[in-house]
């Protein structure tokens, strides 16, 4: 908040809003004591004191005026004499600047001198100008002699922009024609590592998850696309489909975010973007409090910064807001915050620093909806364009800023990839249909919910009637009773109508998963294997040889998960529970328990890398 003056001397109060953190870049540094500058579409508000005030919401709207700019009113200009220096006297001024680390200083006295622009790129790269740095590294081909700090820092910001492969043909060039450069070999074989990933979806998942212990939140990875592509899907506008036939567990998309907020103070980590901020749109009178405000900041200063980067976030759904259609007035390139704003309301949403951390704290499938609530928050561009199904067919989970989406079955080629906005849960199909119809503007009609919204009155009261008696017989004082909890769960199947292997029963799974932990409390491998099965047919699953009758009574019976179904994080420690009681009646069927085991700590973790010493070794005493 500052205060402004026009050339009729009148004072006005003015309101900037998505300016840089304080850490980033001084309010004083933006503003300055002495400085005019243009209002495009000033709009005006009353203040807190009953006075106006201007609000600025667009960084685009306000234009900094350098001294000779001739829109400068005569008598604010200054004097010739104060503008007659010498090239090298700028150049000076510019180098001191530059080490006094004043970056934006040092940027604006070496604006008009040409000869310096290498110079120049050197700041623009510390104040993540990186199209600037670009363009100031002059290393073009109509560039004869390629100077070594332009190959460099022509290098730096094609990485920093995600154009890893134009940046190792940099380092290439700098490497030719400077064998020398040691920074350049270092960033040589960094920018391969990207490419590896970028090509190959080939990861360090545990590098990634030593980066999220320090602050602020940075982890250096590029983004991987397998075999996805962005289609139109019918009635759903754009969606993301398989190119080929993937495999349950198949890593589809391991993305890094186009921006990231984190916050959380219990762990001890607090970056610059971790405040918890409020922030009114204008446009729709809509409050948004949060990391979420938070982010909208964030990427109203990366677009400012890096226009090259815009059409990737702007092409989003942005619902029934229209944008303007120019990208650049005045040489400068137009941001507009509400359209910012829509597009993130539609397509961000909360995450946990990482799903191995949140996974042992998933009891129900509530618990994707509850990270709507989470602190963190980001925006991932490709994964944006995922559609929503109670029954998905990907899951995403997620290491810092990294998006990890795998495949939860066998998929053919030209499936579309679905996950869930809101997961399907216990409060019924109206509750649930009108939360996806007031944010997204849509309502689900996967078979889950074409199931509940069928299913008789009757049937639904009697189910609840049940369930209610099961909760009362396992909070009961004198212990629960086994036998009546399974005759309960039984009356509870019956009112399905649908073969779970169509629709899932979500009224189930966890029920029998409870028996299970206290059949292996008791050390029954026979129940355990019995119960473990209902965990997993509750959800979907179909799995050919895997009871004991199968296994003792037919030679000719292979073991085979012939349908994979809803990939909940409580899948894992059902495969565990079923690899362990195989080793105590059924050691054959072991090594398919681990396997199965695996594939889904892959698609609900992310990677399988920490499989072992979370629960491979520990399987035999779980």
């Amino acid at each position: 908040m500052v205060v402004m003056e026009d050339e009729r001397d009148d004072v006005v109060m003015l309101q900037l809003y998505q300016q840089e953190d304080e850490d980033d870049r001084p309010a004083r540094d933006i503003v300055g004591e002495i400085g005019v500058c243009i209002v495009k579409e000033p709009y005006f508000k009353v203040m807190a004191d009953g006075e106006y005030g201007m609000r600025i919401d667009h960084v685009s709207d306000l234009i900094w005026l350098s001294e000779t700019d001739e829109r400068v009113p005569m008598q604010w200009r200054p004097r010739i004499s104060q503008l007659d220096k010498t090239a090298d006297e700028w150049r000076c001024d510019g180098n001191a600047a530059m080490k006094a680390e004043k970056f934006f200083d040092a940027i604006k006295k070496q604006v008009s001198m040409l000869r310096h622009h290498i110079n120049r790129s050197l700041a623009n790269l510390k104040l993540r100008y990186y199209d600037a740095a670009l363009v100031d590294a002059n290393c073009t081909p109509a560039n004869a002699k390629l100077p070594e700090k332009g190959l460099y820092r022509a290098a730096r910001a094609l990485y920093e922009l995600g154009r890893f492969q134009e940046c190792s043909n940099f380092l290439e060039l700098l490497l030719k024609g400077y064998p020398g450069n040691e920074p350049g070999k270092r960033e040589l074989s960094r920018v391969n590592d990207r490419l590896r990933e970028q090509k190959h979806g080939q990861y360090n998942f545990k590098a990634m998850y030593e980066a999220t212990k320090v602050s602020p939140l940075y982890l250096d990875h590029a983004t991987y696309v397998g075999p996805v592509e962005i289609k139109e899907s019918e009635g759903r506008g754009r969606g993301l489909f398989t190119t080929r036939a993937v495999k349950a567990g198949e890593l589809l998309l391991c993305e890094k975010a186009f921006a990231h907020c984190y916050a959380d103070s219990t762990e001890g980590l607090q970056s610059p973007s971790s405040k918890i901020s409020l922030l009114m749109n204008t446009h729709t009178n809509r409050m948004v409090i949060g990391t979420l405000g938070d982010l909208i900041q964030k990427v109203v200063q990366q677009l400012l910064r890096n226009p090259s980067l815009a059409p990737a976030f702007t092409s989003l759904y942005h619902g029934s807001y229209e944008p303007v259609e120019l990208t650049h007035v005045d040489e400068a390139p137009v941001v507009d915050t509400f359209l910012i704003d829509r597009v993130i309301s539609l397509n961000a949403f909360g995450c946990p620093l990482s799903s191995l951390k949140s996974h042992f704290a998933e009891p129900s499938p509530n618990a994707e909806q509850r990270q709507r609530h989470y602190h963190s928050c980001g925006l991932w561009v490709q994964a944006s364009y995922i559609n929503h199904s109670c029954y998905k067919n990907v899951k995403r989970s997620f290491i810092g800023d990294m998006q990890i989406i795998r495949a939860t079955g066998d998929l053919p080629a030209g499936s579309e990839m679905t996950f869930w906005y809101y997961g399907p849960n216990d409060n019924g199909y109206s509750k649930r249909q009108e939360g996806l119809q007031q944010t997204w503007g849509f309502q689900c009609k996967c078979v889950i919910c074409i199931e509940e919204k069928n299913t008789p009155k009757k049937s639904i009261k009697k189910r609840e009637v049940l369930l209610g008696d099961l909760k009362a017989a396992c909070e009961a004082s004198g212990g629960l009773q086994l036998s009546k909890a399974e005759r309960l769960l039984t009356a509870i199947e019956q009112t399905y109508k649908t073969n779970p292997a169509g629709v899932p029963r979500l009224a189930l799974w966890d029920r029998y998963l409870m028996l299970t932990r206290i059949y292996a409390a008791q050390n029954q491998p026979e129940k355990v294997i019995a119960t473990t099965l209902k965990v997993l047919g509750s959800l979907g699953f179909v799995i050919k040889g895997a009871s004991l009758s199968e296994a003792t009574n037919s030679r000719n019976t292979t073991f085979e998960v012939e349908q994979w179904g809803l990939m909940l994080g409580s899948v894992i420690e059902a495969w565990v529970h079923l690899w362990t009681a195989y080793a105590y009646v059924a050691p054959e069927l072991c090594g398919k328990a681990e396997e199965c085991a695996r594939i889904a700590y892959r698609v609900c973790i992310g990677e399988d890398t920490t499989f072992d010493e979370n629960y491979g070794k520990k399987a035999l005493i779980f």
